[in-house]
């Protein structure tokens, strides 16, 4: 039965309790067509609108199991970019067999993804989505797509810098926020009655001080921290705005659920901002030791560690913190090195209990986050340093996101490459 967003792949409608739930895996039937990325029409792939909110499709699927193979990444018309060794897969048998921690240590450079196509253009975002698909933004205002299948399409979104992208699956909404001088968003939503329909709006961004420093979303919420502020985006119902005034800028962001904001700020403080009251006195829940900026904050799911949360900052600072006890810190993770730069990242393992961390000196460190100690990189010999394994390799510049696949592989993005290290 089809239910009010129409027949979502990947999910089935209970009408009972008026709710999707993924459809419980098995081969597919002779009926049924298979997994697309693309909605169906008959225009060709290259430039459809429709590829736009392709992704959303994607998130309710699984990549197929497949043999190991060589695989191409495409950008544009036909031009090839890279070739990868076709590694990028880890068998649940492996995981566990050998551990989360064996395989994260015996990483090693699987392919390299160059989809910005300018000399000098940057990655301003990414998200990895399953073991292949992630999304992209550029300050070329370009949204990069990469489909679970290995398709990259690349979009031109606006003349300005896009400084992040947020989409809602259950709502079938993305919007791209855009910064520099003139803020603004750009909202594609498609239409549940018609899906190969879809509305493309543009909104004006009241930004409290005008500086944007790093975006944040959960569910249909977007935070963006800025100078001395946060500002909410809400478009449910209607697009609207809202600021929160803060003691320091937010260099920080974290949105852990639809009301609860954890931000570093440039005082060396991190607060835990409700967006359901007022702001009031700060709520803090961490801190550098030395009160130096805050640039990397990551709240890690309970099952993990309960009320765990990352605290980077200036000053070779890595901490975690239980945010009930804001005054001294569960661990020190030892090595850590940023003394100049405001933006480096940070990624948590699939189970929440390995946190990788790039440094200033463009280098990428990895922590058990149960005992604080670092991850060795295995083996230690002359070969192991040739395969570049991640936590051992020297990048060419500095590391501006870090995510975990599920399939234990680390994306590294360094300026406008992305590298993928798998086992």
């Amino acid at each position: 039965m089809s239910g009010p967003l129409g027949n979502l792949p990947g999910m089935t409608y209970d009408p009972l309790k008026n709710r999707y739930f993924p459809t419980p895996k098995g081969p597919l039937q002779n009926d049924q067509p298979a997994p697309s990325l693309y909605a169906s029409t008959s225009l060709p792939r290259k430039g459809r609108p429709e590829m736009v909110l392709g992704l959303l499709d994607c998130q309710l699927q699984r990549k197929r199991q497949r043999p190991d193979i060589h695989e191409s990444v495409v950008s544009g018309p036909g031009r090839k970019l890279v070739k990868g060794r076709g590694r990028m897969g880890v068998g649940m048998g492996k995981r566990s067999e050998r551990g989360e921690e064996a395989i994260l240590s015996k990483l090693q450079l699987d392919a390299e993804h160059h989809s910005c196509g300018c000399h000098g253009e940057t990655i301003t975002s990414y998200k990895s989505f399953g073991e292949e698909a992630y999304l992209a933004t550029t300050d070329h205002g370009k949204l990069v797509m990469h489909g679970p299948e290995g398709e990259t399409v690349v979009f031109y979104i606006c003349p300005q810098v896009l400084m992040g992208v947020h989409f809602d699956i259950m709502r079938l909404t993305l919007i791209a926020i855009s910064g520099g001088a003139d803020p603004h968003v750009h909202l594609f939503k498609r239409d549940p009655q018609m899906l190969d329909h879809i509305f493309m709006s543009h909104s004006e961004l009241n930004l409290s001080g005008g500086d944007m420093y790093e975006v944040s979303s959960f569910d249909d919420r977007c935070t963006i921290g800025g100078h001395k502020s946060l500002t909410t985006i809400n478009y449910t119902s209607s697009f609207t705005t809202s600021n929160r005034r803060l003691p320091s800028d937010a260099l920080a962001v974290h949105q852990y659920s639809r009301d609860l904001v954890f931000t570093g700020q440039r005082s060396g403080l991190v607060t835990c901002e409700d967006l359901r009251v007022k702001p009031k006195s700060p709520v803090v829940v961490g801190g550098t030791r030395g009160r130096k900026a805050v640039v990397n904050v990551k709240r890690v799911q309970d099952g993990a560690v309960p009320w765990g949360l990352i605290v980077s900052g200036m000053g070779d600072e890595l901490l975690l913190y239980d945010v009930r006890f804001s005054d001294k810190p569960l661990h020190t993770f030892q090595g850590h090195i940023n003394n100049y730069q405001t933006q480096v990242s940070t990624a948590l393992s699939p189970s929440g209990t390995h946190l990788f961390a790039s440094g200033s000196d463009n280098r990428i460190r990895a922590y058990s986050l149960l005992t604080g100690s670092p991850l060795t990189p295995w083996p230690e010999d002359e070969y192991h340093q040739q395969e570049e394994n991640p936590l051992v390799k020297e990048f060419e510049d500095k590391i501006t996101g870090l995510s975990v696949r599920d399939d234990l592989g680390l994306d590294v993005v360094v300026k406008g490459q992305l590298l993928r290290f798998a086992k």
